[in-house]
């Protein structure tokens, strides 16, 4: 990487460089950089390591390697910067603009001044045209993680369901075949959403439900894919509130929201030849003299009547409504949830994983070759009739919470399922489905579901590489990268 705008290095520079690194006993280690002059003394190269040769074909590998080059020339306040050539353009452009997130617009002093103002990728000459088409790919799927960190990281007052609903309509403004709907309390009362209308009731601040429809295949009606986003932007608990320590993180609590249009704005500028449909129930979960109360029991949008028994389980309510209204209404061949929903799955999985349920081996081959493409790492984990077992109540069809302490994010994964199966109209072999099927984990019924809990990869604790401390817009690349290879072979 150089510090300055140039073609690719000529023989001599490379001898120059390579003589320097070597002299200090630069051995290539992976994500090792190195700051050398070049022999004029009027640039800046950062000289990075991709490890073995076996390694360099591994996108993750350039991503860091970039990042950290990328951020040592910006701390010597370098004006532009050159990169390349790389074994993948899309991967090292990934992990530029991805090193260079910062959030900032709260402070009176930015940081603006301190990055570069340019950043160019020196391409192969066999293969130009190819390379610079993945450099900018790689710049949109970035920019999406990157969007999705500015929602997540923007503070509740800054970020209420209307300002929410306000940004998409003017992020995705203009972009060929999207249309974007925003809903109010009125519209889902009228759906029968009294799950998301349960939640919204201790608030001040009104709800909405965001919809987004992209049609990138003409030539079909068809809906490829769905995803649905958890879009509480701010979670006290409500009744059952959550301790204080760590509450400043539920700012975040949209983040299943955020990564899902933030995804949909990189699948319309790609122009993926795929339909898809994304749907965002927002709201607050609060405390006031009308909020939802813990026994309180609502009807849901399908009709199933729930007991709440831990109104910090709110999550899954707004999305069962969500779930049910996508299902029944673009009747998706796939659909994934993705949301920041419990506290389990952070302690099963930490902050590296995702983790995924779903019934569906063929959906779950989808997922993790994505996940390979862009690695983001998930985890499968079971689903079982144990589950829905636990979900009984007394007075009512379901309960919100498992009846013991254990499994969490397993049950609240067997209460989402309801909404999806019970929407479904048709299976794949014709049959109508209006239960959950008792082989939990080999059911390839449509429309083929994925739960995906990323309570855990919402908040990066580390700065290394590409990564920000704060919240990290995970696992948006995932998704725009599913969605691609979905437009390539349908599922």
């Amino acid at each position: 990487l150089c510090g300055a705008d140039q073609a690719a290095l000529t023989p001599s520079q490379q001898k120059h460089i390579l003589d320097h690194v070597g002299a200090l006993g630069h051995t290539g280690e992976s994500g090792s950089v190195h700051l050398v002059l070049s022999d004029d003394l009027k640039k800046q190269i950062a000289v990075v390591g991709l490890g073995p040769e076996s390694a360099k074909e591994q996108n993750e590998v350039v991503r860091v390697a970039v990042a950290n080059g990328i951020k040592r020339l910006c701390a010597n306040k370098v004006s532009s910067v050159s990169v390349g050539p790389m074994p993948s353009a899309k991967a090292a452009s990934e992990g530029a603009a991805l090193a260079l997130y910062s959030f900032d617009q709260f402070k009176t002093k930015a940081s603006a001044a301190d990055k570069p103002k340019s950043i160019a990728y020196v391409a192969d000459k066999a293969s130009r045209k190819q390379q610079a088409d993945e450099w900018r790919a790689g710049e949109i799927y970035a920019e999406a993680q990157n969007w999705a960190r500015d929602l997540m990281n923007t503070p509740a007052n800054f970020m209420t369901p209307a300002i929410f609903a306000q940004r998409v309509q003017e992020e995705l403004h203009g972009l060929e075949n999207v249309e974007v709907n925003v809903y109010d309390a009125q519209w889902a009362q009228e759906q029968r959403m009294g799950g998301l209308l349960a939640v919204s009731r201790g608030s001040e601040q009104p709800l909405r439900f965001v919809e987004i429809v992209y049609r990138g295949d003409l030539s079909s009606k068809d809906v490829s894919l769905a995803m649905v986003g958890k879009g509480i932007t701010f979670d006290t608990g409500g009744y059952s509130l959550k301790p204080g320590r760590h509450m400043d993180l539920m700012k975040g609590d949209m983040g299943g929201g955020a990564t899902v249009v933030s995804a949909m704005r990189a699948i319309a500028k790609l122009q993926m030849p795929i339909n898809v449909v994304a749907t965002v129930p927002l709201c607050e979960n609060m405390i006031s003299g009308g909020a939802t109360k813990v026994s309180d029991i609502y009807t849901s949008r399908a009709g199933l009547t729930v007991e709440v028994m831990n109104t910090d389980a709110e999550g899954r309510i707004v999305l069962g409504d969500a779930l049910h209204y996508t299902v029944e209404k673009h009747q998706p061949r796939a659909v994934i949830d993705v949301a920041t929903l419990t506290g389990a799955m952070v302690v099963a999985l930490g902050e590296l994983y995702t983790g995924v349920f779903t019934p569906s081996p063929k959906l779950w081959s989808r997922i993790s070759t994505a996940s390979e493409a862009s690695d983001e790492p998930v985890w499968r984990m079971p689903l079982h009739d144990v589950w829905d077992s636990m979900l009984k109540s007394p007075v009512a069809d379901l309960s919100n919470i498992g009846n013991k302490s254990e499994a969490g994010a397993c049950t609240a994964a067997a209460f989402l399922r309801h909404f999806v199966r019970d929407s479904a109209k048709t299976a794949e072999n014709g049959d109508t489905q209006k239960t959950v099927p008792r082989d939990q984990n080999n059911d390839e019924s449509l429309p083929r579901w994925a739960h995906l809990d990323i309570a855990g990869p919402m908040e990066g604790t580390t700065a290394a590489g590409h990564h920000h401390k704060g919240m990290s817009g995970r696992p948006t690349r995932l998704l725009v990268e599913l969605a691609n290879q979905l437009s390539k072979e349908k599922l």
